[in-house]
């Protein structure tokens, strides 16, 4: 069983890839903060680790990746403060002849509105997406960002 604050790590085709459980939301699944860098295939000091940049927020369902031994728990580590804040998330449709977002959504736990043009900062806010296994692994492995997402 997870734990909020557990950190795990996932092989990629570069190297190891950290994230840290931040939360459940039952809708969507489990929120994780991966952490920039790939690592090599050693043991690491985690406490470093949750403390450096944070690359992105995603949902994750570690819970079944765990079981599968997908991933490999690797320490614990109460979550800081800005781990313990709620995001405001960004959700799209795209226009599937332009890959255009005509209308965003955002949301935090307690309400939601909608904006037509983002700013670039709003850009970085985390993407209301699931990735499964191979999708993190190819995030990690290739500097993915939200604010690089194509739409």
């Amino acid at each position: 069983m997870v734990k909020v604050g557990d950190v795990f790590y996932i092989n990629t085709t570069k190297g190891r890839g950290y994230f840290q459980y931040v939360k459940h939301y039952p809708r969507f699944s489990y929120l994780i903060r991966v952490f920039e860098g790939i690592y090599p295939d050693e043991d690491q000091n985690i406490a470093g680790i949750v403390h450096s940049p944070v690359a992105f927020l995603i949902f994750f369902p570690l819970g079944a990746a765990d079981r599968r031994k997908l991933v490999h728990k690797c320490g614990h580590v109460p979550l800081d403060e800005e781990g313990q804040k709620i995001p405001v998330f960004r959700n799209g449709v795209p226009d599937p002849q332009t890959n255009r977002v005509e209308v965003w959504c955002f949301s935090d736990e307690e309400k939601e509105w909608f904006v037509e043009n983002i700013t670039d900062e709003q850009r970085k806010l985390p993407l209301k997406m699931i990735a499964n296994a191979a999708s993190l692994i190819y995030k990690i492995d290739n500097g993915w960002r939200p604010e690089n997402h194509p739409w």
